[in-house]
């Protein structure tokens, strides 16, 4: 039979952290500025150089340098 949890949860919500928290577009900035600096090993193993200068400047943008 079911038995109820008599224990409090361990995950709380975001109301209860202490820490700043990112918005959704902030998040995803951050997810393409990973994908990007990925992308711009590539573009340097295979010698793009063009191109991978406007993918730093991409990346570079995203991560507020």
């Amino acid at each position: 039979m079911y038995e109820p949890i008599r224990t409090k949860s361990v995950h709380t919500t975001a109301d209860d952290a202490d820490f700043p928290h990112r918005t959704r577009e902030e998040e995803l900035d951050i997810q393409l500025a990973g994908h990007l600096a990925a992308l711009l090993a590539v573009t340097d193993e295979l010698g793009l150089g063009p191109a991978g200068d406007r993918i730093a400047e991409q990346v570079a943008r995203l991560r507020g340098a």
